[in-house]
């Protein structure tokens, strides 16, 4: 019987199928660095193959509700322009079926 390897971008791209997920949520889930998946999301973000689009459901601010829509990077904000707060929700990603 032959054992089938799956790469680490492979599983992100299954898990983000499934649901949701954020960076965090992706490294524990798949044992990895945040970093590392940070890296993969960049790559499936720019080409998330035939039938499939990234999608991006943005942080948002815990604190006054400001969702950064217009924000590019993956990575989550520092602080909420509106209040300066540093109480943020991650971004969540996932890859739905055109």
């Amino acid at each position: 019987m032959e054992e089938v390897l799956v790469t680490t971008r492979q599983a992100i791209k299954e898990l983000l199928l499934e649901e949701p997920l954020s960076s965090l949520d992706l490294s524990q889930r798949l044992s990895v660095p945040e970093k590392e998946v940070l890296a993969h999301l960049d790559h499936i973000a720019r080409a998330p193959g035939p039938g499939l689009r990234f999608q991006i459901t943005p942080a948002i601010c815990k604190n006054c509700g400001f969702a950064f829509k217009k924000r590019e990077r993956l990575t989550i904000p520092s602080r909420c322009p509106l209040c300066r707060r540093e109480s943020i929700s991650r971004p969540r990603f996932a890859l739905v079926k055109k």
